[in-house]
């Protein structure tokens, strides 16, 4: 069976796009985007990437398939959450990142409730319990963390997945905490 997966946050400077290059990278899945001036032509193979236009309608693929979305619900984002297995809600643990989680999550429920958090730019445990805590009260939802990291930003600087990067021995050091939160998130993608 093909896995489809959405990432999408109404709140922009989550993480979003970031997490969507490296299970991209992880997992060899194809990106539609809706974002013209999205940074991932500069990552991702063009023969692996579409860029939607203003009007373009979503097709249903019949492959696996990374939608990396941004701003509010219309149609096409829409029928990404209906054909997608998964709906990846990154967030950081601010009061306005939060906001806009509770905003995306109240978006998407009618249309597909298999909802992930993912608590992005983690700096501690805080972050983790102020987050679930706060969104505890809209539900019960699977969630994976990323810790803060240069490794994120990096992708696109390097061109490069964690993984790749992490043949240098110090970054190996370095990205090794990220780069196994990252590649839990992707088996669960891929496997469950």
């Amino acid at each position: 069976m093909y896995k489809k997966v959405t990432i999408w946050s109404t709140k922009g400077g989550v993480g979003k796009t970031s997490i969507c290059a490296e299970l991209h990278f992880r997992l060899g899945f194809p990106v539609v985007t809706n974002e013209k001036l999205s940074m991932l032509p500069s990552i991702v193979d063009n023969k692996l990437l579409k860029i939607l236009d203003d009007k373009e309608k979503i097709q249903n693929y019949n492959n696996n398939i990374i939608f990396d979305f941004g701003g509010y619900v219309d149609n096409r984002i829409i029928d990404a959450l209906k054909q997608s297995n998964y709906v990846i809600v990154p967030v950081t643990a601010n009061a306005i990142d939060l906001q806009g989680c509770i905003d995306t999550i109240a978006s998407i429920k009618d249309y597909n409730s298999n909802i992930i958090i993912a608590i992005n730019k983690v700096k501690n445990k805080k972050d983790i319990e102020f987050t679930k805590n706060v969104l505890s009260k809209l539900g019960i939802f699977k969630y994976f963390t990323i810790n803060d990291s240069k490794a994120m930003a990096n992708i696109f600087k390097q061109k490069s997945s964690v993984t790749t990067m992490m043949k240098n021995k110090l970054l190996n050091y370095i990205y090794r905490n990220i780069n196994s939160q990252i590649a839990v998130l992707a088996e669960h993608i891929a496997y469950v």
